[in-house]
């Protein structure tokens, strides 16, 4: 996960001295098995939980890459999507989890591979100053597979009959 920060400053800060605008795709590989957590975030969660601490790195390396747009004075600039690809796994301690009062799944039913919410349901935040209100909700079910025809749209660009029949454009959303 440092590399993946270390790269990911990197590339912000080269495009940031060019004046044009630029794509960050960054599919971090946590918090999934095989749980690596570093060293120094061993332990840091409070919940005898690798996987909560590999949460926490996660969140720590995602906030090091919003510091490198504010640095680079990108932010209001930029839209920022941060969401993961399913629901908490159940073999990673989740019981021990909820018994010490943190509910991975929130008051979802299931986990990852389940049938249920708490497995398909995700968190997905995007901020895009000037463009989506800070600390507004969109209570409708949306999908991943929604950034193809999202990002199209965001260009002005079309996508051919033959890809993304399945996308719809979040851009109306993000617009109010």
């Amino acid at each position: 996960l440092p590399t993946w920060a270390e790269k990911a400053d990197t590339y912000i800060s080269e495009r940031a001295q060019r004046d044009e605008p630029f794509f960050l795709y960054l599919p971090m590989t946590s918090p999934h098995t095989p749980l690596a957590v570093n060293e120094e975030w061993v332990g840091r969660s409070g919940l005898n939980n690798l996987y909560a601490d590999l949460v926490m790195e996660t969140d720590d390396v995602f906030g090091r890459v919003l510091h490198s747009l504010e640095s680079n004075g990108l932010t209001d600039d930029t839209l920022v999507i941060f969401a993961s690809d399913n629901g908490c796994a159940h073999y990673i301690g989740t019981d021990m989890m909820e018994e010490q009062g943190h509910f991975p799944s929130a008051n979802l039913r299931g986990y990852k591979s389940d049938a249920w919410d708490g497995g398909h349901r995700i968190p997905c935040m995007a901020r895009w100053p000037g463009k989506i209100e800070p600390g507004s909700e969109y209570g409708q079910l949306v999908c991943l597979s929604d950034l193809l025809a999202t990002c199209a749209d965001i260009l002005g660009g079309d996508l051919p009959d033959s890809a993304g029949e399945d996308s719809v454009s979040w851009k109306p959303v993000f617009d109010g």
